[in-house]
């Protein structure tokens, strides 16, 4: 299990996972993110994400709920 940090890049417009160990993931869609981080080793209660006091690079609110809801289904089937 590892821990990592999803934020959005307004630039590139992706959520962009980081691991503690510096492995990065991204994707325009965060299901295919959550599923991508789930390959790499990130469970449910593990991931973090910044929220609308960080700005710009907050995931939006249904991004944030898509990637929890898909991660934690991926988790359960384990």
């Amino acid at each position: 299990m590892k821990a990592a940090r999803v934020q959005f890049d307004p630039a590139r417009g992706l959520l962009v996972g980081t691991f503690d160990d510096g492995v990065t993931v991204e994707s325009a869609d965060p299901c295919e993110l959550a599923e991508r981080m789930f390959a790499a080793g990130a469970r449910h209660g593990h991931v973090s994400m910044p929220d609308w006091r960080e700005g710009d690079i907050a995931p939006a609110g249904g991004h944030k709920i898509a990637f929890h809801a898909r991660l934690n289904q991926l988790c359960r089937t384990t």
